[in-house]
């Protein structure tokens, strides 16, 4: 069973104990009908003193199962949970390490859904997996002492049991299948969540875009409730083909075992107090069917998305600690010849940019501009090390970028993309010099807006500008030797803007950083070294 192989796997926890304790639960839990059997024939023939053995024997057993019930259900809860958080912060990591390619053709939904959804199905496994091995003892135990009563009576269990296993598998892989697909379009369902989210000014303003958006999310909505009855309805008929199982079972044992066997009557008592007191487990192995089919589902995406990780990340290795300090200081950069190409779902090129030559020096101010799909988000990618060149090499003065020192040549640069996230708390700097924090605060005119108090900022509901402005705080106090702004000047007032590229840009330069903007404002276009215009994937100097 798959979510068995991945416990087994991933969990450091005393599997063996936690099943020997399963084993004994069951065990105990089987003892108490043997005993509850025996003594019964003891009250019926007046036996005094028996009755009092049995009814203390009685006592310890339930004792015992219900100490190592306790025992294995806490362990393996607390061991599927630290399971989970473990595989949580594992994935969770191989995502950050991961290529920003991978993140925008996976999606955000996906990754939500195996990483919040799948491991809540997993979570909740856990009291299953042990209350099925239990009932799975009992069962063995059970089968074990009607094959003491009665080895006709054993066989005949036993031959109903396998037959019902035959048409349970036969049925069983139709219901995976239909698992996969409401998974997926669950997941289509988040995904089209984000836009209703994301998208809500918008369609507060639009209400035929409104209308068009709710209709498709409640065409997804309606197709997943679909699939789920679909599923649902399914698993309703192993419950009720596991009722209606032990209701023949116990028929046969009634009415066709005392016609081959008819010469103890009392067996067939015992043999039918037995199957009542299993219908119990077997409906709950049968009800947990469900749990472990999507726990499997669950277990088989996170392979999937961990194995992906694998593959992408295996192909950039960890930077060279000694070569981290490299390129702290650079006095130019080189593209040469490199070239992006975006692929569709079939490996089609959507669009090309590139072969792309040029040089960034340190201390200069570049302004890059193009229209909307001209390829400059590209070009900055590209540069950054966001992407890496289907083509061509990137230089730091004399020495080649290669895989291996991508990620110490990121950290030359701090971007604020014009889709930048506004992080609430200044990641990244051990040692903020709050004295400075609060200068800039002031500076940027945010100091009645916000405050950084115990270590994070107490408001980022704020404008766009404004929070473009406290992007800005954060990527000063970095300290990085080059800024990249792209469309940073865009929301700002006329004051803010002007004092941008007049001030803020030249002081910048005085300081020995490297800048590069992308802008519109022609009339700034002065205060630049160069300009670089995009234009269907390619660059000209201007």
């Amino acid at each position: 069973m798959k979510i068995l192989q991945f416990f087994n796997k991933e969990s450091q926890a005393p599997k063996t104990r936690i099943l020997l304790f399963a084993i004994i639960s069951g065990l105990a839990n089987s003892l108490i009908l043997a005993v509850i059997n025996s003594a019964a024939e003891v009250v019926s023939g007046n036996h005094a003193d028996a009755q009092v053995q049995y009814f203390f024997i009685y006592l310890i057993t339930i004792i015992l199962f219900i100490y190592t019930r306790k025992y294995s259900l806490s362990h393996a809860t607390i061991a599927i949970e630290e399971l989970v958080n473990k595989v949580r912060i594992r994935i969770t990591d191989k995502i950050r390490h991961s290529e920003l390619t991978f993140i925008e053709n996976t999606g955000s939904s996906d990754l939500y859904t195996y990483l919040t959804k799948d491991t809540v199905v997993i979570s909740e496994s856990a009291v299953i997996i042990v209350s099925v091995a239990q009932s799975a003892i009992v069962l063995f135990f059970c089968f074990l002492y009607i094959a003491w009563i009665s080895l006709l009576g054993f066989f005949i269990a036993l031959a109903s049991v396998g037959i019902a296993v035959l048409i349970y598998l036969a049925h069983a892989n139709n219901v995976r299948v239909d698992l996969h697909d409401t998974v997926k379009k669950e997941a289509e369902f988040f995904g089209s969540l984000d836009h209703v989210l994301g998208g809500f000014k918008e369609i507060k303003m639009n209400q035929q875009k409104s209308d068009d958006l709710f209709q498709y999310v409640r065409s997804i909505c309606d197709e997943a409730t679909r699939l789920k009855i679909k599923t649902g309805l399914k698993f309703v008929i192993d419950m009720m083909f596991s009722r209606t199982f032990s209701n023949i079972l116990l028929g046969v044992v009634v009415f066709i075992l005392p016609i081959l066997n008819p010469s103890n009557t009392a067996i067939v008592i015992k043999i039918t107090a037995t199957i009542l007191f299993i219908m119990g487990p077997i409906e709950m192995m049968v009800g947990a069917i469900p749990i472990f089919d999507r726990a499997t589902v669950a277990v088989e995406n996170i392979e999937q998305l961990e194995a992906k990780l694998n593959q992408i990340n295996k192909e950039f290795y960890p930077v060279i600690p000694d070569k981290v300090a490299e390129f702290k200081q650079f006095s130019m950069l080189h593209c040469h010849n490199i070239t992006f190409n975006y692929l569709d779902k079939e490996n089609i090129t959507s669009f090309h940019a590139g072969p792309l030559n040029f040089t960034v020096k340190k201390g200069e101010v570049l302004f890059i501009v193009g229209g909307n799909g001209s390829g400059k988000s590209t070009l900055l990618k590209l540069l950054t090390g966001l992407y890496h060149p289907f083509t061509g090499s990137i230089y730091v003065d004399d020495e080649e970028i290669d895989k291996y020192y991508y990620p110490s040549y990121r950290e030359l640069f701090a971007i604020i993309f014009t889709d930048f996230h506004l992080f609430d708390r200044l990641y990244g700097l051990k040692d903020v010099d709050e004295k400075q924090l609060r200068s800039l605060l002031k500076l940027m005119e945010l100091d009645k807006k916000t405050k950084y108090i115990d270590g994070h900022f107490t408001n980022l509901n704020l404008s766009t500008g404004q929070k473009k402005r406290l992007a800005f705080i954060a990527a000063v106090l970095e300290d990085k030797q080059i800024y990249i702004f792209d469309e940073w000047a865009a929301d700002q007032d006329p004051i803010f803007r002007k004092y941008f590229y007049e001030d803020m840009l030249q002081e910048m330069k005085s300081k020995g950083k490297t800048v590069i903007a992308v802008s519109h404002d022609d009339r700034y276009f002065h205060v630049a070294d160069r300009v670089l215009k995009m234009e269907y994937g390619q660059l000209i100097e201007l």
